[in-house]
This record gives structure tokens, sequence and C-alpha cells, in this order.
């Protein structure tokens, strides 16, 4: 693979037309494959078993269960959960029923189903990796840059494995979310079949709204960049109406198929409900009739337009979600859960607490950054269309990761594309003899691009400089505080 693509990109025109066309047909594919195979293992390796150590991966494990058990569709209500009746979880069937398919599928061939809960734990998050890697893939094909996949494998393949969400037992919606925040940056690209990928856009935006609504700040900015895009005239009428009615269709299948009727006039605002069917339906239809608008000065008025109408929409029938949805949470759940939550620090409590953290979670994603703003500027490395949605999503990443360092998921997944084109580019441009400096400026390169360096880095760096209480240590501490205080916690509230 590694000569196919250097032979690719210098030019050569050795190989016949049908190898050509067949190591173009079959390279994503095994480069996906090989990715998904180097996490899973490594994976596997690191943890030594596919038991589940986080709460959230765990719990999903506990709705697959109650699915298979019998529990409704439509009832997401945790009974083991909350004081009294349970409590109804904001996540979605979306992900508990390919998980249900694969232990239940495995369950009737083999008759175990704690061997099927086994091979569920292992063969989901290789499938949401192998959607990421394939998204990947899909990029660059469509915009023209095919010859780079080598170098856009491996830096994903790196930092989609830092993130975590795609080990073994990791069953949580995290990893689905970044492979379909992939996905709508795939398809939002400047390249081939535009109308075709506008309305995948719109039906990947809906879906990770409906999973989760960590994706919101990146949905909103995709509806932002069309819109963009379109009053300036880099979008067609017909991207921007495929765009709008695939996110109105969509939603109102989504809305049916995972809400109850009972719930149909119920709107949360952590979950896909009335809410967000009634934003989406209103939204995206509205997008399609503003696409007929003829000029810039129309096609303002009627974004604007549009824009009004649904906010108006939100303020009179869904005030409630626009009030902060933990301003009723009692404040001794703030101090004693809420604020010993590791990945929900700010950039200012990372560097107060924990500072060598940082290169880890920000380093890889600035760089790119970096490399988007100069090609906004100059035209190089990067094709301006291309670098603008990679600053566009970059930066909204980077700015969710200081306000919640959870956000670096997005933010290293938004960072590979643009790292490895420009390896691709930088290795393609140089000549065939290198030298000395030619070969430092591309390990220089690759060094920058792969995340797992820049963790290391701030672990030699704690290593060397740190005297503060390690990540572990703060974790223990928290534990023993919420020990301590636990029957000042509790006690009143059972007597409530």
């Amino acid at each position: 693979m590694t000569f196919l693509s250097e032979h690719r990109a210098s030019g050569a025109q050795d190989a016949s037309p049908a190898t050509g066309r067949a190591a173009d047909r079959f390279e994503p594919l095994l480069l996906a494959l090989a990715a998904t195979l180097f996490v899973t293992l490594v994976g596997l390796r690191g943890s030594g078993d596919t038991g589940i150590a986080n709460s959230d991966d765990l719990l999903r494990l506990v709705e697959v269960r109650d699915l298979l058990a019998g529990q409704n569709w439509f009832d997401l209500t945790q009974y083991r959960l909350g004081l009294e009746g349970g409590t109804l979880m904001h996540w979605s069937r979306l992900v508990d029923a390919p998980i249900a398919a694969i232990v239940l599928a495995v369950t009737t061939l083999t008759g175990d189903q704690a061997m099927a809960e086994t091979v569920a734990k292992i063969i989901w998050p290789a499938l949401t990796l192998l959607a990421a890697m394939a998204a990947l893939m899909a990029a660059c094909a469509r915009t023209g840059n095919a010859a780079h996949r080598l170098p856009v494998a491996v830096v994903g393949a790196v930092a989609l494995w830092t993130t975590g969400a795609f080990s073994p037992g990791a069953l949580d919606h995290h990893n689905v979310q970044i492979a379909l925040s992939l996905w709508l940056l795939a398809l939002l690209l400047p390249g081939r079949r535009p109308v075709a990928a506008h309305a995948g856009a719109g039906l990947v935006a809906v879906l990770m709204i409906a999973i989760g609504m960590e994706a919101m700040p990146y949905v909103a900015l995709a509806g932002l960049y069309v819109v963009a895009r379109f009053v300036s005239g880099s979008t067609t009428p017909a991207q921007l109406r495929a765009f709008g009615l695939s996110i109105a269709i969509t939603a109102s299948i989504v809305f049916v198929a995972t809400i109850a009727p009972s719930h149909w006039t119920y709107a949360a605002c952590d979950a896909f409900s009335a809410f967000h069917l009634a934003v989406g339906a209103a939204g995206g239809l509205g997008l399609a009739a503003a696409s007929i608008a003829g000029g810039p000065v129309w096609r303002v008025a009627a974004i604007a337009a549009l824009g009004l109408a649904v906010a108006a929409m939100v303020v009179v029938a869904f005030p409630h979600c626009l009030a902060n949805p933990l301003a009723g949470l009692d404040p001794r759940l703030k101090t004693f859960w809420l604020e010993g939550v590791v990945e929900t620090r700010s950039l200012a409590d990372l560097w107060a607490s924990d500072p060598f953290q940082i290169p880890g979670l920000y380093g890889m994603a600035l760089f790119a950054l970096a490399i988007a703003a100069l090609s906004l500027w100059r035209g190089a490395p990067l094709p301006r269309g291309q670098a603008a949605a990679f600053a566009a999503f970059l930066a909204m990443a980077v700015a969710v990761t200081a306000w919640q360092q959870r956000g670096f998921i997005f933010a290293a997944a938004f960072a590979i594309l643009p790292l490895g084109f420009w390896i691709g580019r930088l290795r393609a441009a140089m000549p065939e003899r290198r030298g000395l400096s030619h070969s430092l400026r591309l390990a220089g390169a690759w060094a920058v691009s792969l995340n797992l360096l820049w963790w290391i880095a701030g672990a030699q760096a704690a290593g060397q400089f740190s005297a503060a209480p390690t990540l572990q240590q703060q974790a223990a501490s928290v534990s023993a505080r919420d020990y301590c205080y636990t029957a000042d916690l509790y006690e009143p509230l059972a007597a409530e």
C-alpha cells in the first residue's frame, strides 16, 4: 500500500489502467480494515480483557439487556436508577438497536448470551471505527486527495485510538458520534456529487442530534456553513434544497421511529423530542424554500427571515429549552458530583489542576487549525475551499474543548484530514532523491500530526516538572470526599 501511494503521488505511469483501478477500489477498504484491526488489537492487549470500566458503557449494556428482555422499544426508563419509579434516560434506541442485534445474533448461534455480550463489546466499537475510517477514505475520494489516503489512514488510526472511544467495551455513543461527525465533514467538503453529499449531510446531522445533544455545536455549525456558502454563491440552490429537505424528512422519520405516540407532544431539551422535530422540520423546509431566492441580497433576506421565524418559534413554544439545564440541580450534587467529573473540566480548570494534559488535548487540533488558517491566507498547502471547512470545524471543536475537555475527541477527529492532506502534499512535492532537510521536514510533519506524541510529550513534561497531584490522586480525593458526605447528601433526600 505504501508503494501504491508513493507510485501514484509521483505521477508514475507504469501500471496498467486496470491495475490502477483495482488499487483505487481496494486500497481504501484495506486501509480502513487495517486501521480498525490495529486499534482493536491494541485495545484488547491494553485492557487484558473485555470488561467495562466506564459507567456509561455499563449502563448502555444494561439498556441493551432490558431491551432484549422485553422492555418496550419506546420505554427508556431505567428502573434501577432514581429514588422512586426509575429515571427516564435521554439516550437513543438508535444505538441500543445495533448492539442488541449483535448480541441477539450471536446468542442465537451459540446459545450463550454472556459470550454474545463479549463479542458485542469487541465488534461494536470496531464497526464504529470502521465507519469513521470509511468517512476519511470517502473524504479523500470526494476531494481528489486519493493519493493521500495512507497518511490520512495512519494519522486517523492513531488519533482515534487516543480518544479511547473505540476500545473494546466502549458501548457508549461517543464512538458513533465521532464517526458521524467525520461523515458530516466529509460530505460538506467541496467535492464530487455535491447535491447527494448535501442530502447525506442533512441525514447525518439529524442522526447526530438524535443520538446525543453534545453534537449540537457541530450540527449548528454545519447549518451555518451551508447557509454562508449559499449566500456567497458557493453552494447552489439544489444543494441547499437537498440539505434542508433531508433534515426535515430525517427528523420526521427519527421522531416517529423513536418516540412513543403518547409522548409526541412532550418537548424534552436534552433528548430528541417534539422540540427538535419542530426546529428540524421548520428549519429544513425553510432552507428548501429559501433556495429559490436569487441574488445575494434576496438570499440574505430569506435566510434572515427564516432565522427570525425559527427563533421566535423557540421563544414562544419552547422557552424552557433556552434556560440553563443545570440551574435546578441541587447545590450539593454540583459540589459532590458535577465538580468532580473530570471530562467536564474547562481549560482554566485544567491549567490550574493538571496542565500537562493540555498538549494531548489541544496540540494536534491547534496545529491542524494553524495549517487551515495558513491555507486560507495563502491558498497553500491546502486549497482554500477545503481549508475553510477544516478551520470552521476545528475552531468550534477547540472552543468546545476549552469549555469542557471531553470536546477533544471531536477536535482530534477533525484534525485528521487537514494533517493527512498536508503530509501527503508535502511528500508529493519533494524530489525523488530527498536530502536530509526534506526528510527532517517530513519527519517533523509526521511528529506534530500524531496525537500520541503530544500525549507522550505532556507525560514527559509532567514527570520532569510536575509537583502537583496526579489525575489519579485527584480522582481518589474526589472519591474520598464523596464517601465522607454520602450520608449528608442522601439521608435528607430519603427523608423527603
